[in-house]
């Protein structure tokens, strides 16, 4: 009678989760310029559907631009060309080429063109590929910004994913609970 219980109700908690699965992912983010001078720390939330480059399109963009001219991150700078390129005005004719795709199965995890962003100061920003480094740019005023360092990537776990392992421990404290009780 227990098992069936147990059986039931995982039967029950896998279809809840396979029903609630989020169509986005999450990937936690730092780039660190080579001088220590900038790092930008957060997260990308992307389609979880590959597109025809192989990435995945960066839907939105969350943290923050430490360093001078720096600041929290405040949106994503739209693609209208999306998976294609785009280009922004920054200021006094200068553009930032982007196309908002993270390729994080593949080295570089993001490409020559990069993602585009907004800081709460006014600046627009662009983390790019450069062979197997990565630049910080901007034209903002005071000043230009343009730093070479590393970019590091890692997926953040969906709260389903969590919930499944749960329930397998769950379902292992049973099965042990249930031996026990019946060596006694």
């Amino acid at each position: 009678m227990k098992l069936k219980v147990v059986r039931n109700f995982l039967l029950v908690a896998s279809a809840f989760c396979a029903s609630t699965f989020a169509h986005a992912g999450s990937y936690s983010f730092e780039f660190l310029s080579n001088d220590s001078s900038y790092q930008v720390d957060g997260i990308f939330t992307t389609d979880d559907v590959l597109n025809v480059l192989n990435g995945y399109k960066i839907l939105d963009i969350s943290g923050t631009v430490s360093g001078p001219v720096g600041g929290t991150i405040t949106a994503l700078v739209p693609n209208l060309n999306s998976p294609g390129t785009n280009a922004t005005p920054v200021i006094n004719g200068w553009y930032i080429t982007f196309d908002n795709n993270l390729f994080p199965n593949a080295s570089p995890v993001l490409n020559s063109f990069g993602v585009a962003f907004y800081t709460a100061g006014g600046a627009t920003w662009n983390i790019f590929s450069s062979g197997d480094q990565y630049e910080l740019f901007t034209n903002a005023i005071p000043g230009n910004v343009d730093k070479i360092g590393a970019l590091s990537v890692t997926a953040v776990p969906e709260p389903e994913s969590y919930a499944m392992m749960l329930a397998g421990l769950a379902l292992m404290g049973t099965i042990v609970r249930r031996r026990k009780i019946k060596t006694a």
